[in-house]
């Protein structure tokens, strides 16, 4: 029982807090990272401030999501952003998933993967 509660205590001492804070204000998607990777690490972020008491408002969630991503995703903000008083994480996150999948097709088409239609002889 000591140990256990030793355990919680030490998850949420001071450093453990600043280290997890750093880790989420200083998150930023690298160039070849999924959308679905960084999410991942940003919701395991979320999830480590939790456990050590860090409540971070939903608006805050939002907004440090959307200033790690590249400037790739620089369109999509505004778009988001339009005629809206607050966010929400879960629209966000959904948004830019689908736009991740939107772009799949458009990626194989530069590739140069085509077809070609020539007219039989007869």
């Amino acid at each position: 029982m000591v140990k256990i509660r030793n355990i919680i205590y030490d998850k949420k001492n001071l450093s453990n807090k600043l280290y997890l804070k750093k880790q989420l204000y200083g998150i930023r998607m690298n160039e070849g990272t999924t959308v679905l990777e960084h999410l991942k690490f940003f919701n395991k972020v979320i999830s480590e401030l939790l456990i050590v008491d860090v409540k971070i408002d939903e608006l805050d969630k939002v907004l440090i999501l959307l200033s790690s991503l590249p400037q790739l995703y620089d369109h999509i903000i505004p778009t988001m952003l339009y005629s809206k008083e607050t966010l929400i994480l879960k629209e966000v996150t959904s948004t830019l998933l689908s736009n991740e999948i939107r772009k799949r097709p458009n990626q194989e088409e530069q590739t140069g993967l085509g077809l070609v239609v020539t007219k039989r002889k007869e």
